[in-house]
């Protein structure tokens, strides 16, 4: 009883708050009649990999599990958006990402068999470049909801593939050149004099970012893949 007297409450004021913003002014009517319009984008992330070990890590000496740990981070960009339908638009939101991830290996040694936890810290600067598209629902007042999903093209800018390691530590190298796929959803706030958006996206690589290496932290690893979350608020 308790549940159904919630749920009528929130659909109560779902439409409530529905109706109130069909009845106040329109702010910005003729915004999304223009063919092309430009701001930027700040973001928070939280970056993580999708690792696939070995099916056998006993062949890796004493390598009992390979984990992985996510990360927060930071994005910033500009947003180019063209319109191409009433509720359809292409969007090119070039940005830079900071990000961080953790493999954490449990490995075993000694006589008494010890257990001990190493942990490979990998920090990335990213430049992303995504091409999505953004299919929007019927405007509501000042606001409306929206779906976007595309494709991204990554660069790491601090990538450790081709750098010497001087102090000869095993550490794990990235490729520089990533693909993701990326879909999300968002919300549209028309403000007087600007428009405002909060979007959640995931973004998923498809590609296998790990460069083979002769070691048995690397060799342990099948298959590494990003694996992403970003909050964004965007200006347009």
């Amino acid at each position: 009883m308790k549940i159904r007297k919630t749920l009528i409450t929130v659909l109560l004021a779902s439409v409530t708050t529905l109706l109130h913003a069909q009845l106040k002014p329109h702010n910005m009517p003729e915004y999304d009649l223009k063919i092309f319009h430009f701001g930027y984008a700040i973001g928070y992330n939280f970056a993580n990999f999708a690792v696939q070990p070995q099916s056998n890590l006993n062949e890796y000496d004493s390598l009992m599990r390979v984990e992985t740990a996510g990360m927060s981070g930071f994005d910033i960009g500009i947003v180019v958006n063209l319109r191409l339908a009433e509720y359809l638009d292409l969007r090119f939101i070039p940005n830079i990402s900071l990000i961080d991830r953790k493999v954490d290996y449990k490995l075993q040694y000694g006589a008494g068999n010890t257990v001990k936890w190493v942990s490979k810290s990998i920090e990335s600067v990213d430049l992303n470049l995504p091409l999505l598209l953004k299919l929007k629902s019927s405007r509501m007042g000042n606001f409306r909801f929206y779906a976007i999903g595309g494709l991204q093209y990554s660069f790491d800018m601090a990538t450790r593939s081709k750098k010497r390691n001087p102090t000869n530590e095993v550490v794990l190298k990235l490729k520089a050149h990533d693909v993701d796929v990326q879909a999300g959803v968002g919300v549209d706030f028309y403000l007087p004099s600007f428009k405002l958006s909060l979007e959640g996206k995931m973004s998923y690589g498809i590609v296998n970012i790990l460069k083979p290496e002769d070691n048995t932290i690397t060799n342990s690893i099948k298959r590494l893949s990003t694996k992403t979350f970003h909050f964004s608020i965007l200006f347009e």
